[in-house]
């Protein structure tokens, strides 16, 4: 573990996640508690966002685990810390990361200096058409929190992929996503799902990790 650094304003934390037989070296934010005002948010006050972007969801972890090797030309959209992209990266991919927060980017470009990874990051939402493909494989984790976004979301699977290409997704199902797979029925993109229980804070989640396409 390395500590002493700062990325983006944050102290970080340089550890070591296993991601099946593989570790990737992950930079995370030291104390993530200190930055979340928990009374402010229970009380409904007008707080901060938390740094959503820097907590390492289940899903990214179920996610990471899942990529498979030689990727080619891959896109890890909301990426957050960016933990199944530089999976990708380390099994040979050529991955951009893409994300609102330029914090979350500076974190993911530190984690693939530390695995002596090349990538390239653009800080965007990705629903917007700021990135543009094709790519042979988008991932994305635990990006299914706002239904109004559910279409755009799904329009933006259909425009980045490359013919043959697919989409990997891990929905925790932290609200009800049913209304993001049919809008991906409505611009012909199939999918299935597979679930994966897992530990989170001492419970047991189900984790949905989704295949989508190829056409």
């Amino acid at each position: 573990m390395t500590t002493g650094t700062r990325i983006a304003g944050f102290a970080a934390v340089c550890e070591p996640i296993a991601v099946g037989s593989d570790t990737v070296a992950l930079w995370r934010v030291a104390d993530l508690e200190a930055h979340v005002d928990r009374t402010a948010l229970l009380a409904g006050d007008d707080a901060a966002e938390p740094p959503y972007w820097a907590h390492l969801w289940s899903g990214a972890r179920v996610l990471a685990a899942a990529v498979p090797p030689g990727a080619g030309r891959t896109v890890e959209i909301g990426c957050g810390l960016g933990l199944p992209g530089l999976a990708a990266a380390r099994r040979g991919a050529r991955v951009t990361f893409v994300d609102r927060v330029p914090a979350a980017l500076a974190f993911v470009r530190a984690s693939a200096a530390a695995n002596g990874c090349v990538v390239d990051t653009v800080a965007a939402d990705a629903t917007t058409g700021a990135v543009r493909g094709p790519f042979d494989l988008v991932l994305a984790a635990e990006v299914l929190y706002d239904r109004s976004a559910f279409r755009a979301l799904a329009g933006t699977l259909a425009a980045l992929l490359a013919p043959g290409g697919r989409a990997l997704l891990a929905d925790a199902g932290r609200i009800d996503t049913r209304d993001f797979y049919q809008a991906l029925d409505a611009v012909g993109l199939p999918w299935a799902a597979t679930e994966h229980r897992v530990r989170e804070e001492g419970m047991v989640i189900a984790v949905r990790l989704v295949t989508v396409g190829p056409r």
